[in-house]
């Protein structure tokens, strides 16, 4: 077998045992990896009902099966999981250096399940595994840690994936990292792991890759590295990295500010492409030439540690003027606490501007907040919650609960607040600006997401993309527009980014921007692999994914009235070119149900029917609905 390493790493932590599956190649072909295998290892190790973060929960770090090939964007690990925070099913993708290092140590992927007695990490290294004890890592930042597991194990090229103090104090969205700024980052992954006193994985390795055709792939991969040379698109990310986004967001009015009552704000210009030259530097993935990533540079200022990276849009747009915070090195702070400690800026971002309405609008005081005045704009207030909430202290417990649970607690008016789909925070896509994101939070599994499907402005203009040729997109369609046809298109794009995420390849890289396109994804595969796969088969992957994780959901209860905007989404927006724009709620309901359709959804629950699970080839998923 080509690419793959051909071993699952299986470990139990209660009985600290650790075993070796050896799949078939058919297995690979059905499943390939990253989400898609993770979902299927989920869904096969866990009954129903099961705590996300009690000992039986399984929590699967996979790989792709181009990851080790020195190819832009490939080089991505995913992480899956019952999610704490919307009882559904939760994957993740993050990027650096984890995922070619775990198959030059021998795996594919790790599926983990009990609790260790301890304070634990694991250490893979040449085909083997051991349990080791992390009790002198634990309670460290993530830095410390890293730099302590390295001295241990003495190499300092060990690549170690890990959770901060945040995941070990079981925060709601406590996310996985690896280098300190490389983020599995949504859906409380982390507090999963933390729930089993794991606090990482240290991984090193040196096992040659066997792929099919390595010399077409160094190729392949050399092409998008001189594309990016002269490629105006690709020159822009690596010039500014995803934080150039802002200036777009600006140009609709869609800055998500102040708990997105408003798509703009006073001080935005401060924050532009313009700004941040004179604060930031380039970073970048092993093997990628796209070099989107931005971390602080320590020779610009000294208030942030530039080993803890940098911000991405989500973060500027989350923690920044969602917060009523224009300043970017305050922005940069935050995420330097969020990277030290391992929590989710999206999340936090939003449940801090959910209590600073809760606090403007009087359902909250001082006397809640642990006399913080909550007030947007308070950069102190704002600062000093984020070290307690990455610690575990104080008012940070609070928080730490996100905001869906808070808007329990609270009560009154404050849940038409909020800003969640299955209870997991919405990122910085205003769905006013672009329609169909909105059914892209609405529908997709692991609660919202904006890297789940593609987005309106790839479709706002004709001639399309030839990117779009083999999904069946044909037509220019306005993004303040929800019809038929923009339902289409998040059903045919969600598809491929299901794919992408179960391939383990970056949106970035092998989206519908700038870098290689769907039928070069095909060209990959087959490379590494020695398949002779098409597009169609791997679309059926990522369908197949989707059709798993939706099966889980309905398993764990979730129906219908889980795949719904919040209240806000139907509340008019102020200023700007989106004044007074809000979701109508009938057209968007039969969006919904026109999705049903599309997806072969039955019932209240939005089942998949008999039919469309035999005909993605998941016959056990039929009986797995039916087993109690």
């Amino acid at each position: 077998m080509k690419a793959y390493t051909g071993a699952i790493l299986h470990v139990d932590l209660t009985a600290a045992e650790i075993k070796y599956e050896h799949p078939e190649e058919k297995f690979y072909r059905q499943y390939l990896g990253g989400s898609c295998m993770g979902a299927y290892y989920v869904m096969k190790g866990m009954d129903r009902g099961v705590d996300a973060l009690s000992p039986e929960s399984v929590i699967a770090f996979t790989t792709g099966p181009a990851a080790g090939a020195i190819i832009s964007g490939a080089s991505r690990h995913c992480v899956t999981a019952k999610s704490p925070v919307t009882g559904g099913i939760v994957s993740s993708e993050g990027g650096g250096y984890w995922a070619p290092e775990l198959k030059y140590a021998g795996f594919d992927a790790v599926i983990i399940t009990g609790k260790a007695a301890e304070p634990t990490y694991l250490w893979i290294h040449d085909g083997e595994c051991e349990l080791r004890n992390a009790s002198s890592a634990w309670g460290k930042t993530t830095l410390e840690a890293q730099e302590i597991v390295r001295a241990e194990l003495g190499d300092q090229l060990v690549r170690f994936v890990q959770i901060g103090t945040a995941g070990e104090s079981l925060c709601k969205f406590a996310n996985i990292v690896n280098e300190c700024r490389h983020f599995n980052g949504r859906g409380g992954l982390g507090a999963v792991l933390g729930s089993k006193n794991i606090r990482g994985i240290a991984v090193r390795g040196k096992q040659k890759i066997d792929f099919f055709d390595e010399e077409g792939l160094k190729a392949f991969g050399k092409e998008l590295a001189e594309k990016c040379k002269t490629d105006p698109g690709l020159q822009g990310f690596r010039r500014n990295g995803t934080v150039g986004l802002v200036d777009y967001h600006i140009s609709l009015s869609g800055l998500p500010s102040k708990n997105w009552t408003s798509g703009l704000i006073d001080g935005q210009d401060e924050l532009t492409i313009d700004a941040w030259p004179d604060l930031i530097s380039p970073g970048t993935c092993f093997g990628c030439s796209i070099v989107c990533k931005r971390h602080v540079d320590g020779k610009k200022t000294t208030r942030v540690n530039h080993k803890f990276g940098g911000p991405e849009y989500e973060t500027v747009g989350m923690c920044g003027p969602n917060t009523g915070i224009t300043d970017k090195l305050v922005i940069c702070q935050i995420n330097e606490t969020a990277s030290k400690y391992g929590f989710d800026t999206i999340s936090f971002g939003a449940t801090i501007s959910f209590l600073m309405e809760c606090y403007e609008k009087g359902l909250i005081n001082t006397e809640y907040t642990d006399g913080y005045e909550l007030c947007f704009g308070n950069e102190q207030a704002v600062l000093e919650i984020a070290e307690l909430t990455g610690k575990g202290l104080g008012f940070g417990k609070t928080v730490a609960k996100g905001s869906a649970e808070l808007a329990k607690e609270i009560g009154g008016d404050s849940a038409k607040l909020l800003l969640t789909v299955k209870n997991k925070e919405m990122p910085a896509h205003m769905p006013q600006t672009k329609t169909s994101v909105g059914l892209m939070y609405a529908l997709t599994p692991i609660g919202a997401d904006h890297v789940s499907g593609d987005m309106d402005g790839s479709i706002a203009v004709e001639p399309l993309s030839h990117r779009f040729a083999g999904l069946g997109c044909d037509r220019a369609e306005d993004p303040f527009e929800l019809n038929y046809e923009k339902t289409k298109f998040f059903w045919r794009t969600q598809k491929a980014y299901s794919l992408l995420d179960s391939a383990c390849v970056c949106a970035l890289a092998f989206g519908f921007g700038f870098g290689y396109d769907l039928d070069e994804l095909v060209k990959c595969i087959n490379m590494a692999t020695g398949w002779k796969t098409n597009l169609n088969e791997l679309l059926e992957t990522g369908n197949r994914r989707n059709l798993m994780m939706r099966a889980f959901n309905v398993r764990e209860g979730m129906t219908k009235d889980d795949d719904l905007l919040p209240e806000k989404m139907f509340t008019p927006l102020k200023g700007g070119m989106t004044d007074g724009f809000a979701f109508d709620r009938e057209t968007f309901l039969a969006a919904r149900d026109f999705y049903y359709d599309l997806m072969g959804f039955e019932g209240d629950a939005g089942t998949p029917s008999k039919a469309s699970l035999l005909a993605s080839n998941l016959d056990w998923v039929v009986d797995y609905l039916l087993k109690e």
